[in-house]
């Protein structure tokens, strides 16, 4: 398990080297398509924003959802959990 992620690590590295490499002597080169990987590029880097912040409002919205099914009401005298069989 441990050498099949070691492998797997090495591949995403190196294919992200490779990448990253051939993206700079591309952008440092004034390529005819210059302009359409930095417009990708950017929108990587958007995206990956985005996800950042739908993880965070993911959380928020999780912890809510903890604290309202664990409110004041839903635990009897003894502090156990009242489970709603309705549901």
């Amino acid at each position: 398990m441990l050498k099949t992620f070691y492998k797997i690590s090495k591949l995403i590295i190196t294919f992200s080297a490779v990448i990253g490499g051939w993206t700079l002597i591309t952008l440092l080169s004034n390529a005819p398509f210059n302009l359409e990987i930095k417009n990708v590029i950017y929108r990587m880097y958007l995206n990956q924003k985005n996800f950042i912040y739908n993880v965070k409002d993911l959380s928020i919205l999780l912890v809510k959802d903890a604290n309202q099914r664990l409110s004041e009401e839903n635990i009897d005298e003894f502090g156990n959990i009242k489970y709603d069989s309705n549901k």
